[in-house]
């Protein structure tokens, strides 16, 4: 393929995920972000008891204690993806639903064309000098090193989408205040706050999901499916399972990141990350790290399928439209 073919085809599944995916990764953020709040829980018990009665720290309004309920108050917490998206809607509007679109925008189109490109190429180039036997691992392979070459580019940006997405009304300015100031404290090295979670999530998310999906792909193929039906399928089940896999580290990232620019430290930081996951299992039980799970797989599951089947397609079509070419 040409470059700008490869371009195309490359992009055209991110953008078409960031404006229909968005939604549900909003909801995810909000879901996760706000168990910073609640597992701090001494004002809001409080509350309970009628000790305190001003500003509440989960939600910003004064109110009384009977709008806290079991501990929590009432006006912000989402109890699951559809009160979260029923809450956010109601309270904000329905554009809030896709806060943090312009920086997805902004990177999902050269992560997506950094991302296959390199995928690509060691893909092909894997198959050409690995044994046949090994054929198998190389999808894995490619797509691991592809991948760890985005989180170090891109994860600055990805830092400030999460932020964009985890707090009510956050406005363009404060967002950018919050950015600067976590900068001026910390330095230019924190624009990557949460790579390392990006990473521990990464790394397995992509094993499992290329493993998975060429796995699934070889075996429909082999039983008459077509390349379209056989990517999606492939990519939906490696998308399923590697979300589930990977889900505890994406908590964490987002707990670091949508706290980007507040005066606390991160609990997060001073005890480590396998520690806090711990910690969390231990306090709030297992099913805690899987907070935000599901609005993730609604968002990952269709997004895989798009990005695979479009690449693909695309690529096809390409290819087709340069045989056509040749023979005249």
């Amino acid at each position: 393929m040409k470059l700008h073919e490869h371009f195309i085809a490359s992009s055209a599944g991110g953008v078409i995920v960031a404006l229909v995916a968005t939604p549900f990764d909003v909801i995810k953020t909000r879901l996760i972000a706000q168990t910073l709040h609640t597992h701090d829980r001494s004002c809001f018990y409080k509350y309970c008891e009628g000790v305190l009665n001003s500003a509440c720290l989960s939600c910003g309004f004064e109110h009384s204690p009977q709008n806290v309920y079991k501990g929590l108050c009432q006006r912000q917490v989402y109890s699951g993806t559809l009160d979260a998206a029923v809450k956010i809607v109601r309270n904000e509007g329905l554009p809030a639903l896709w806060n943090g679109t312009t920086p997805t925008l902004l990177m999902v189109v050269p992560a997506a064309v950094t991302y296959f490109t390199m995928f690509d190429f060691m893909r092909d180039r894997g198959r050409f000098v690995l044994p046949e036997k090994y054929h198998h691992l190389v999808p894995s392979g490619a797509g691991l090193t592809a991948r760890l070459v985005n989180v170090g580019i891109f994860s600055p940006i990805e830092m400030i989408r999460t932020k964009a997405q985890s707090e009510q009304l956050l406005s363009y300015s404060r967002l950018k205040e919050s950015i600067s100031s976590h900068i001026r404290a910390n330095g230019v090295r924190s624009l990557w706050t949460g790579a390392k979670s990006q990473l521990f999530r990464d790394l397995p998310f992509t094993l499992v999901y290329w493993y998975l999906q060429d796995a699934v792909k070889v075996k429909l193929a082999k039983r008459g499916h077509d390349t379209l039906s056989s990517n999606c399928i492939g990519a939906i089940v490696g998308g399923a399972v590697a979300s589930v896999i990977s889900h505890p580290f994406e908590l964490t990232k987002v707990q670091i990141q949508s706290n980007v620019g507040n005066t606390s430290a991160s609990d997060i930081s001073q005890k480590g990350l396998l520690s806090h996951l711990r910690s969390i299992a231990k306090t709030d039980g297992i099913g805690a790290l899987y907070v935000g799970l599901a609005p993730r797989m609604f968002k990952i599951m269709p997004s895989c399928a798009i990005f695979i089947t479009t690449f693909e397609g695309l690529k096809e079509y390409f290819n087709r439209e340069k045989s056509v070419s040749a023979d005249y």
